[in-house]
């Protein structure tokens, strides 16, 4: 029983390790797409569903003692699989791994390692003894409990290769130490000694696989992505495999920084987001500014951006004038104003990530920090060739959300368009030659930005076209409803693949009432298991897998919404929400009659939902998020018990079966709400949603309990 329980403890903190690493890998991948969360998750899960079941009626205590190392060595030829993904598919350098065409990839790279340990789980289970399915689930997560807080706070700096060395040196270690421990001993050094060297090989093996020219300059896993820098001169910087600057850009990036910098008569006080990476700072530093405060929401990715560019970006960034600011760009914005200019060329709302800066709710935030003649200009990487389909919507989306807040709105067209907005105190004077005669006075000359490029950067005509063409009417964006994520995300992925394009436009035309559609259906073959006795526990259980793993797609998805960044977080947050799961599942397993608790956590579960729905996980994260996490883990764990409990009475079984339904549920709820209901539904109807299907699960579990035996009960 005691290898039993290391085993198990084992088990969790593996499978935390290795789920967080692949879920980042996964991320970097899809261009930070928090879509990977739901592909990963719901891969996962059926690969742990698949071996919990197959864990019912085969294999030895060898075999599950040694899941935990199976499962790092698995992950890790995994996180090897998604770096190569681009020379294994044949994607152009830059392209995300999101399309049906790569699913054979994904398979390869996440499954085989959630099958190990799905597969060790009914088996420990069984070797706890009598009620060891509870027990057996308190102890998992309480090893995802330890593994998810080492991952966040000693490992996060490590990189993936790193972390998964020093893993499952710890595994095997702790696997062999009552056997030899000179053999541990080994292993463990072993697996120090070799962490560096394949960080550093992962990361110049993953250059090459990326296809992108030149030579590797440069890299860092920071605790927001993956960035690569190139050698030589331009240098291309690339975070999570994107292009996302090359510098110096004195043809596209410099003149337009002049030219928004134009826009205010005087800007004296400037709020800039995206504006640092690119190069535009030193542009925009040789104007009469007083005070320009720029954001860049990655702390390790602006501590290194002065040795890589040199010393133009250094003495930029030195410069007393400005304020380098590594925050949430909804708290800079409040701080420091009222601002004359507010210029927001960030990139485009791929990701909730991304979506920040482009909600109706953070507009309202600069809006109320602006000066009465202040001017707020905010980038949209939609060319004014194409202005139909998913690109004309999520201009105007985005449009119609500025101007909103703004009343006023001018568009200047290009290669990307310029959102122009003021208040009623602005005046916006886009005539070519008074911007040549503000140039002039300014003293800046013509080195960098000559009066005769204004026109053509300014092009009036085509900026009333484009104006005309415009839906004002459109549905906000907004942080609870992220209408322009898909599309956005579509657009950037839509490289000869229109059916992208497609997809995003049918789905943001079609509503709700799809979803409403589907989930009458799901919630009614719910309550049609009441009927047939054999499927009333795993029912119940897929629902408990099911509801758990919306809620916490629910609250990741806000912390990513509200604090800009998961990717180091996820291990801390997973491991709250583990402790929540171990605590729960500890405390119905000491209970003989917990099992009668199972409609009141149903119950509890529907008013958790409600809660969610309110959108308090978007308002006060870093606050609601940990305590909510802990709250759906603890009734998921206490529900669990009760479940195994019911769909049979020998401890393998039951708990196999269990589980396996409980992952299925969870895999469904992933690839649902992780990849399409959040952000065509938004947080409020999908955290509704979930709270009705637990309702629906009521019946079957009371009926369950009603059949068996009245001592059992």
């Amino acid at each position: 029983v005691r290898d039993a329980r290391r085993s198990v403890l084992s088990l969790g903190f593996a499978a935390v390790v290795a789920q967080a690493l692949l879920l980042r890998e996964a991320m970097a991948a899809m261009g930070g797409s928090e879509m990977a969360w739901g592909v990963v998750m719901a891969l996962w899960l059926v690969g742990m569903a698949v071996g919990a079941r197959i864990g019912v009626a085969r294999g030895s205590g060898w075999a599950a003692a040694s899941a935990p190392a199976a499962m790092l060595a698995l992950a890790a030829l995994g996180i090897v699989a998604l770096r190569a993904a681009p020379a294994l598919t044949g994607a152009a350098a830059g392209e995300s791994l999101t399309t049906i065409s790569a699913a054979w990839l994904w398979l390869a790279a996440i499954v085989p390692a959630a099958f190990a340990g799905g597969f060790a789980f009914p088996i420990l289970a069984h070797e706890l003894g009598s009620g060891g399915g509870g027990r057996a689930y308190s102890l998992e997560a309480a090893g995802s409990l330890i593994g998810g807080a080492l991952l966040s706070v000693a490992l996060v700096w490590a990189g993936a290769a790193t972390t998964l060395c020093l893993a499952l040196g710890g595994v095997v270690a702790c696997l062999l130490w009552r056997r030899s421990r000179p053999a541990a001993i080994a292993a463990a050094a072993l697996s120090v000694a070799f962490s560096w060297p394949a960080g550093v090989g992962l990361a110049r093996a993953s250059w090459k696989w990326s296809g992108v020219p030149g030579e590797l300059g440069a890299w860092a896993e920071t605790r927001h992505q993956e960035i690569a820098v190139s050698a030589g001169d331009p240098i291309a910087v690339y975070a999570n495999g994107r292009l996302i600057a090359s510098y110096p850009d004195p043809y596209a990036v410099i003149p337009k920084a002049h030219l928004v910098m134009l826009l205010h008569p005087d800007p004296r006080r400037v709020f800039a987001v995206g504006c640092v990476v690119d190069g535009s700072v030193e542009a925009m530093i040789r104007h009469p500014v007083e005070r320009l405060t720029v954001v860049e929401d990655d702390p390790d990715l602006l501590r290194r951006i002065g040795s890589w560019y040199g010393p133009g970006m250094r003495a930029a960034l030195a410069d007393p004038r400005v304020r380098a600011v590594t925050t949430d760009p909804g708290r800079a914005v409040a701080d420091g104003g009222p601002w004359d200019l507010v210029i927001l060329r960030d990139a485009d709302p791929t990701t909730l990530r991304s979506n920040r800066t482009r909600t109706l709710e953070f507009l309202r935030r600069c809006r109320s920090n602006m000066a009465p003649d202040g001017i707020l200009v905010l980038r949209v990487g939609v060319a004014d060739t194409y202005l139909g389909g998913a690109a004309g919507r999520l201009l105007s989306i985005l449009a119609s959300t500025t101007a909103a807040v703004f009343g006023a709105l001018r568009v200047l067209p290009g290669e990307e368009v310029l959102l122009i907005a003021s208040g009623p105190d602005a005046s916006v004077n886009l005539d070519p030659a008074s911007l040549a005669e503000r140039l002039e006075r300014r003293g800046l000359g013509a080195a960098e930005l000559i009066p005769e490029m204004i026109p053509l950067l300014v092009d009036a005509d085509r900026a009333a076209d484009v104006g005309e063409r415009l839906d004002l009417g459109a549905p906000p964006n907004t942080a609870r409803q992220p209408r322009a994520v898909l599309l956005a995300a579509a657009l950037h992925e839509a490289r000869e693949r229109p059916d992208l394009l497609h997809l995003a436009r049918t789905v943001d035309e079609a509503g709700r009432l799809p979803l409403a559609a589907a989930l009458a259906v799901l919630v009614a073959a719910v309550l049609i298991s009441t009927r047939f006795r054999r499927l009333r526990a795993p029912t119940g259980a897929a629902v408990v897998g099911c509801c758990s793993m919306g809620w916490w797609l629910l609250l990741l998805a806000g912390w990513q919404a509200a604090r800009g960044s998961v990717y180091s977080e996820i291990g801390a947050l997973s491991a709250v929400f583990m402790a929540g799961i171990a605590g729960g599942a500890a405390l119905a397993s000491r209970g003989a009659r917990s099992i009668r608790w199972l409609p009141s956590i149903l119950a509890a579960g529907c008013s958790l939902s409600l809660v969610l729905a309110s959108g308090v996980a978007l308002v006060a994260p870093l606050a609601v998020v940990p305590i909510l996490l802990a709250a759906a883990g603890l009734l998921t764990g206490l529900a669990f018990p009760g479940l195994a409990a019911l769909a049979s009475r020998t401890t393998r079984r039951g708990a196999g079966i269990a589980f396996a339904a409980d992952e299925a549920g969870a895999a469904a709820a992933a690839l649902a709400v992780g990849v399409f209901v959040i952000p065509w539904a938004g947080f409020t109807a999908t955290a509704a949603a979930l709270a009705l299907l637990g309702l629906a699960a009521v019946p079957p579990v009371v009926a369950a309990l009603r059949s068996i035996e009245p001592e059992n009960v």
